[in-house]
């Protein structure tokens, strides 16, 4: 997905730019700024790996989490 994007499923949405999607091996990733919202609050980092099949994303960079609280 080139430029701004997002990606969405029932528990966060991932808003980021430049991000590519592996369809074949389940994996979404960006090199670029993230933020990612749920039900507990907003974490920004400068990127991210997303193994959908493993059910875990790994973020890069200095990752910083904000409570809704």
């Amino acid at each position: 997905l080139e430029g701004k994007s997002y990606l969405e499923n029932k528990d966060y949405k991932i808003y980021g730019n430049d991000i590519s999607i592996d369809l074949k091996n389940d994996i979404s990733e960006s090199n670029e700024a993230v933020e990612v919202i749920n039900s507990m609050g907003v974490l920004k980092a400068k990127g991210f790996k997303n193994l959908d099949s493993e059910g875990k994303i790994f973020f890069t960079g200095e990752v910083i989490f904000i409570t809704h609280d």
